[in-house]
């Protein structure tokens, strides 16, 4: 049996899908030659020119040219272009031991060709290689997830198959540029999780007794089906048409994220919803003071700022983000309703637009850059705060010039009008998921009304031609059914909650209890012998395997923080293939004992926070 026989059985029984895909390849473009050495290459027709893919002498030479370059140690590599796949061969056996490798090829029938040199059931069985096929750029993203490793990361490389490259260039450079900023995107969410440990499922938790008076984001669905939506940004851009939004006159919903209520309020104008998703105490500074101003609802994540709660509970529909905290909570009680969310607010905002059946969805404010060298419009929570030192507004303008300009992450661009502006790779990476999550709703017209700014992936309109053309002449909105919908009714669920608490305490500390003990046993250790060490490893590896008996313990320190578990992987990795010596047996306690004193400190506020919550959970009927 042929290579290219082998391998259309195995994709015929693991990926038949597969298989039906390559058989239905037309054909036409690819042929294979020998080359002088007897291997095959490949010539790929493009434009009716005929282009080698590969070296017509010697091509696996060739290969080893194409890597020399090139960092094999890298923690991830992206390899660009298949072709015959001599250099992915080449890769794969160079590469280090831990690097993880993800191959991109767009073309299905140079992949066919590519089973007549490939063994690809050996090569689907490694767990340090995947690969994207087709043209499809959301399956590339989606490969991203899963290639990534948050643990190992540490480089990124691509490797490129030249003459492939050259001919297939607007493509590849799309895919590198999804690639990094996929990545860019999971490294900063990740470093978000471990800036926010303990900050959000402490504040879930605090929150809980206003959550339970709050009315849950379920009850908005498509509660206003076909109703124009305008999401406002604070963008600078907002100055120069924030005054067209008055000639809405109710017959549109508008939703401000956070940024943006205080400049519509200082000019007169409620919106129906305001969105916060941030659980920082900084973001409660955009709705402070206006307790008495606001005449609408908040659309809030469970664990923003406990003074949100606190101080608007009444106005507030209580939403997830996928928060594994808030899942638990409903898993004991019942559903808030949860929207996607990622980076930014406006997020949250256009989740929340789709959730109520809203369309179109036009976009104000959104500038996603500095626009005339600023960072806001005029009238933010940030801008109130600069005033209190200064009254002169020219002052505070050149103030937020220095700040951009001496940002070194500020980079030149263009905007929607082809002139030159800034913005930064961490506003690009909001734009692109904002662009991105569009591309989800196709039934859904989205229109950028910011008349400035960078969001070019869906069409722009002046705001006073997009309210001409969609508000105009319909009715006003009637919106007291919103006020009518009921609150989160769960004193039924008040004893499960408290039950479960109650289970999780006891669990969490007799786990300290455990590890308490270790920890002494631990620190006393003074001969680093195997035999002396050994049998104290494998027991501080089943108390922490033992954390995860019950996945839920494990998924509730981790959401607590991260940290302790990411740096003791980090840290192992690096010395798990040492040789074992008592330098070894010494390393490994010491990893043991800084990981086991890092978790203490977590596992002793879930137990202070969880009877909190129980306590407070006891007197609920009062509070109520």
């Amino acid at each position: 049996m042929s290579i290219y026989e082998k391998n259309l059985n195995f994709f015929e029984k693991k990926f038949p899908d597969m298989r039906k895909t390559l058989e239905a390849v037309p054909g036409g473009k690819c042929k294979t030659e020998k080359a002088k050495n007897g291997s095959l290459t490949l010539v790929y027709s493009h434009n009716d020119t005929p282009y080698y893919l590969h070296s017509k002498f010697d091509p696996r030479a060739e290969s080893a040219k194409i890597i020399a370059n090139k960092n094999t140690d890298a923690s991830h590599i992206v390899v660009l272009g298949l072709g015959l796949g001599y250099h992915l061969e080449k890769i794969l056996e160079t590469k280090n031991r831990l690097s993880r490798v993800l191959l991109i090829e767009p073309e299905w029938e140079i992949i066919k060709h590519s089973l007549e040199t490939l063994d690809w059931e050996k090569l689907s069985k490694r767990n340090d290689f995947d690969y994207a096929f087709g043209n499809n750029f959301n399956d590339i993203i989606g490969k991203v997830h899963s290639f990534i490793n948050i643990i190992t990361f540490d480089t990124l490389e691509f490797i490129e198959l030249p003459s492939e490259t050259r001919i297939l260039g607007p493509f590849f450079a799309k895919a590198r540029e999804l690639v990094e900023n996929e990545i860019k995107t999971t490294l900063y969410d990740f470093s978000t999780r471990l800036a926010e440990s303990y900050m959000l499922p402490r504040n879930v938790l605090k929150n809980l007794q206003w959550i339970l008076k709050t009315r849950p984001v379920t009850r908005l669905k498509n509660c206003f089906p076909g109703t124009p939506g305008f999401i406002v940004s604070a963008g600078p851009s907002l100055d120069k048409n924030v005054l067209h939004l008055k000639k809405i006159r109710g017959r549109a919903l508008l939703i401000a994220v956070d940024t943006a209520l205080k400049p519509l309020l200082k000019r007169s104008l409620q919106p129906h919803f305001t969105a916060m998703g941030d659980p920082s105490y900084k973001n409660y500074l955009h709705l402070q003071g206006t307790e008495n101003d606001l005449e609408h609802f908040i659309a809030a994540e469970a664990g923003i700022a406990h003074r949100v709660f606190e101080d608007f509970h009444d106005k507030i529909f209580t939403l997830s983000v996928g928060k594994p905290v808030v899942r638990l909570i409903e898993e004991n009680s019942e559903p808030v309703g949860e929207l996607e969310a990622w980076g930014s607010v406006i997020s949250i905002a256009l989740e929340l637009a789709v959730h109520m059946g809203l369309n179109p969805v036009v976009f104000v404010g959104q500038d996603f850059a500095f626009t005339d060298t600023r960072n806001h419009c005029r009238g933010t929570s940030w801008e109130d705060s600069k005033l209190e030192y200064t009254s002169d507004l020219d002052q505070l303008q050149r103030f937020e010039k220095q700040s951009i300009g001496g940002n070194k992450k500020v980079v030149e661009t263009h905007d929607i009008h082809g002139n030159k502006t800034f913005t930064s790779d961490r506003l690009r990476l909001y734009k692109n998921y904002l662009a991105r999550m569009t591309e989800k709703y196709p039934h859904i017209r989205f229109i950028n009304a910011t008349e400035g700014g960078i969001f070019s992936e869906i069409p722009h309109m002046p705001l006073y031609d997009v309210i001409k053309r969609f508000v105009y002449g319909r009715p006003v909105i009637d919106f007291s059914r919103v006020r009518q919908l009921p609150l989160l009714d769960k004193k039924e669920n008040i004893k499960k909650l408290r039950t479960f608490f109650n289970i999780k305490i006891a669990f969490f500390k007799d786990y300290l209890g455990k590890v308490n003990r270790l920890l002494q046993t631990m620190e006393a250790v003074d001969a680093f012998t195997g035999e002396t060490v050994l049998p104290l490893l494998n027991e501080a590896e089943g108390i922490k395997d033992y954390l995860y008996a019950v996945p839920q313990n494990g998924e509730i320190v981790e959401m607590w923080s991260v940290s302790p578990i990411y740096h003791f992987l980090r840290k192992f990795r690096q010395i798990e293939h040492r040789q074992l010596d008592d330098a070894y047996f010494k390393e490994n306690i010491k990893l043991y004992i800084t990981y086991f004193r890092n978790i203490k400190p977590v596992i002793e506020d879930i137990v202070d926070r969880f009877k909190e919550s129980a306590e407070t959970l006891a007197i609920f009927p009062v509070l109520c």
